[in-house]
């Protein structure tokens, strides 16, 4: 079982220093699918996973849209 404080004591909070777009929405894409899995295995933290899962999915669905938008521009 993987709790809430056992997630967040072990992920980093930021990709990696230099990650390319692609790279960052990969790490905030991941975190979100972690939260999503703990909210499952920690019922007493499951809103606040939840909560935590939606903050990372939004910042992955906004590089996604950065990285859509740099393509076109450069089509």
């Amino acid at each position: 079982m993987t709790t809430l404080v056992q997630a967040n004591a072990v992920t980093p909070m930021m990709p990696p220093a230099g990650a390319d777009l692609e790279e960052q929405r990969e790490f905030y894409q991941g975190r979100a699918d972690m939260y999503r899995e703990v909210a499952k295995t920690d019922p007493r933290h499951y809103w606040e996973a939840m909560a935590c899962a939606g903050l990372e999915q939004e910042r992955a669905d906004l590089i996604a849209d950065n990285i859509r938008r740099s393509k076109t521009a450069s089509d």
